[in-house]
């Protein structure tokens, strides 16, 4: 169906989707009330703070699933992680929870992300517009060095129904 997540949604969400705003929704991401969902098992990566609206904190575990012929994490992951910031980001300035749809995402690699070692992600909104958002995203290897950058504008999902 049209407008229909393809991730089940849990009464749980739903319940802490009806009565949060956005922060609040996603806060409970951050406590384990609600699952952030399949991919993050794949990827390593968790929201873990929410410091207000448009302003998010992941970290990131990147497995060795996600290593490249030379061992280190390939680059395509590195721009989905900065990509699940940016839209989280986004996504926290909302009444609502709305999933945010993905316009543009330019990703600056500054140096390698390392394989089972924790990095810091963090995602903010530069600018909230009435028809878009323009969200930045920085990545933090374990030693506080920054790994990539990206830039991207999103777009609110306004066809998700959760149910």
């Amino acid at each position: 169906m049209a407008g229909q997540p393809r991730v089940r949604i849990t009464d749980e969400a739903l319940e802490l989707w009806r009565t949060n705003d956005a922060v609040g929704f996603l806060r409970g991401w951050t406590t384990g009330l609600v699952s952030q969902g399949p991919h993050t098992e794949h990827t390593g990566n968790r929201l873990v703070e929410v410091v207000g609206p448009g302003e998010v904190v992941m970290a990131w575990t990147p497995g060795q699933q996600l290593a490249n012929l030379s061992g280190n994490v390939h680059g395509g992951y590195l721009a989905l992680v900065c990509d699940e910031a940016c839209g989280l980001a986004s996504a926290s300035t909302g009444e609502r929870f709305i999933p945010m749809l993905t316009l543009d995402l330019a990703v600056t690699y500054v140096r390698p992300a390392v394989v089972a070692a924790e990095h810091r992600v963090e995602g903010s909104v530069v600018h909230t517009g009435t028809t878009r958002l323009v969200t930045e995203a920085r990545i933090f290897n374990p030693a506080g060095k920054l790994v990539a950058t990206a830039r991207g504008s999103f777009l609110p999902n306004k066809r998700f129904t959760p149910g």
